[in-house]
C-alpha cells in the first residue's frame, strides 16, 4: 500500500494498533550515515539559502513575543554558523496532536526538519524515522544530564537532545506539620519515616487535615503514574524490561504498591481518584495535606495559591533505596531523517544547550536549564526551594516513563487497572500483579 493509496479509514485503524508508525518507517528514506571517528564539519555558508523547520515548543512560537529574549538568543547564536539558513519555528500541538500530526505529515510528505516531543521518540528512532545525532554531539555530551534525554536513547543510539527540563521533589505544608506537634524542618528522610508522620499527622487532624496527597490513576491524566513512577525507581522496580516488554509482576514492584497502600490510607477521603489534577495538589496549599510529590511548578503555584512558606526537599527513600526522581516537562528536539539538511538541523537542536540560551530558560522561561555548567551557575543563587530541584536533577538517577511500542493504551489501561486495584481493594498484590501481567502477556501475543 503506497502513502497515497491509504484511506483515512486505514490510518486510523492503523494508528490505533501502532502500526502507522512501522508503515510510515517503510515510507522514509534510509537515515543518513555519518562517520563514527568524528562530527560531521558543517557546510561553509557559500551563497546557498534555506529554511528549516522546526515544530517546536511554545516558548519558541514566533507570536510569542513575551519570550522574545530567548528566542532571539537562539536564533542568533545559530546564525554565526549558518547565516544564509532560516528556521521557521511552528505550532503544531503537543502530545497525541503532536504525534497525530507528525504520523500524518510523514505519510504525506510533509514532514518538517525538526521534530519537538517529549517521550514518544524511542518508536520513531527504532523505524528509522528520526536521525541519531551522536556523532554531532561528542563535544557537549558530558555536559548533557543523561536522564534528560534518556527518552531518546533506544538500541545503543541518542535520537535527540534536551532543550530545557523539570523534575520531581517533595513539598510539605510546615503549617499543617506543626499543628500536628511534629518539625516542619525536618522532613521524612525515608519510606519509613513517611508513613509514621503521614500517620501522625493524619491522627492529629482527626479529619481536619491528613498526612499525604496520593494522586492514584485517572483517565487519561498520567499525573498519579508520574509520581508513583518516583518510588518505583527509587527502588529499582521498572515496569518494562530492556527490549520493552511490560513487566507488570517484577518482585521489586511488589513492595512499592503496599507502601502506596499504605499510604494512601493517609490521603483526604475521595482525593485519590479525583479527576482534576490542580484540585488535588491544591489541597497542600488549602493546609488539607502535609506532603506530597511535587514538580519543579510547584514552587510559583504555592505562592500564587497564598502558601508563602511551602518547604521543599529530597524525596524519601525506601531502605536499600536510592535517591531517584523522574523528569517532567521534558522537552527534546530530533531531526527526522527526512531533513534534506541534516548537519544544519543537527546544529540547531544543539544550540538549546549553549551557555548564552541555557542561562535564559530559569529567567525568562521560568523553567530548569538541562546542562550541568547551566544548573551550577544557577544554584548559588536561587531560592532553597529551586535548589532542592537542581540538586535532584545533578545527583538524582532520573528515570523516564516507559514508551511502549504495542498498543499502548491498552498497556497503560491494564497498568490503571492494577493500581486501582491496589489502592481501592485489600486483594492480595502478588494476585493483582499477577492478573495484569498476564492481560498484558495477551496484549503482546496478540
Amino acid at each position: 500500500m503506497s502513502a497515497s493509496k491509504l484511506s483515512r479509514r486505514d490510518f486510523l485503524r492503523l494508528a490505533g494498533t501502532g502500526a502507522a508508525v512501522a508503515f510510515l518507517a517503510a515510507c522514509q528514506a534510509k537515515p543518513t550515515e555519518v562517520p563514527a571517528t568524528e562530527a560531521p564539519e558543517a557546510k561553509a555558508p557559500g551563497e546557498e539559502s534555506y529554511t528549516l523547520i522546526h515544530w517546536a515548543e511554545g516558548y519558541m512560537w514566533p507570536e510569542r513575543t513575551d519570550f522574545v529574549e530567548y528566542q532571539n538568543a537562539v536564533h542568533d547564536l545559530f546564525h554565526e554558523k549558518y547565516p544564509n539558513v532560516t528556521v521557521k519555528c511552528e505550532n503544531h500541538g503537543w502530545d497525541e496532536e503532536l504525534r497525530q500530526n507528525l504520523v500524518t505529515a510523514l505519510l504525506g510528505g510533509t514532514a518538517p526538519d525538526i521534530i519537538v516531543g517529549e517521550n514518544f521518540f524511542q518508536q520513531y528512532g527504532d523505524l528509522g524515522a528520526l536521525m541519531p545525532v551522536d556523532d554531532y554531539i561528542q563535544d557537549i555530551k558530558d555536559n548533557l544530564i543523561e536522564g534528560t534525554y534518556a527518552a531518546a536513547v533506544t538500541k545503543g543510539q541518542i535520537y535527540g537532545i534536551n532543550q530545557f527540563t523539570g523534575c520531581f521533589g517533595f513539598e510539605r505544608n510546615p503549617n499543617v506539620i506543626e499543628e500536628a506537634g511534629l518539625d516542619p524542618e525536618k522532613p521524612p528522610e525515608t519510606w519509613d519515616d513517611l508513613l509514621s508522620q503521614a500517620e501522625t499527622i493524619t491522627e492529629a487532624g482527626n479529619g481536619k487535615f491528613y498526612g499525604y496527597t496520593l494522586q492514584g490513576p485517572v483517565g487519561f491524566s498520567v499525573g498519579g503514574i508520574f509520581r508513583i513512577a518516583v518510588y518505583l525507581k527509587q527502588a529499582g522496580a521498572e515496569i518494562q524490561k530492556e527490549d520493552g516488554y511490560p513487566w507488570f509482576d517484577n518482585p521489586k514492584t511488589v513492595p512499592v504498591l503496599e507502601f502506596l497502600r499504605k499510604l494512601n490510607k493517609f490521603t483526604p477521603p475521595g482525593l485519590t481518584f479525583n479527576p482534576d489534577e490542580g484540585q488535588v495538589y491544591s489541597q497542600l496549599f488549602k493546609g488539607v495535606t502535609a506532603y506530597q510529590i511535587c514538580g519543579s511548578w510547584h514552587v510559583k503555584w504555592a505562592k500564587d495559591s497564598g502558601l508563602e512558606n511551602a518547604m521543599y526537599s529530597r524525596i524519601p527513600i525506601p531502605k536499600d533505596g536510592k535517591p531517584a526522581s523522574i523528569v517532567v516537562g521534558n522537552v527534546i528536539n530530533a531531526v527526522l531523517t527526512v531533513s534534506k539538511h541534516p548537519e544544519a538541523s543537527a546544529e540547531w537542536i544543539k544550540t538549546f544547550t549553549r551557555d548564552e540560551v541555557q542561562d535564559l530558560v530559569y529567567p525568562v522561561l521560568g523553567r530548569m536549564p538541562s546542562t550541568r555548567s547551566a544548573l551550577e551557575r544557577l544554584k548559588p543563587n536561587a531560592t532553597q526551594a529551586d535548589q532542592s530541584f537542581i540538586n535532584e536533577l545533578l545527583t538524582a538517577d532520573l528515570g523516564i516513563l516507559p514508551q511502549w511500542r504495542k498498543d499502548p493504551q491498552k498497556l497503560w489501561t491494564i497498568y490503571n487497572d492494577l493500581l486501582t486495584g491496589v489502592l481501592s481493594t485489600e486483594d492480595p498484590i502478588d494476585q493483582l500483579v499477577g492478573i495484569a501481567q498476564q492481560q498484558a502477556d495477551e496484549v503482546m501475543g496478540a
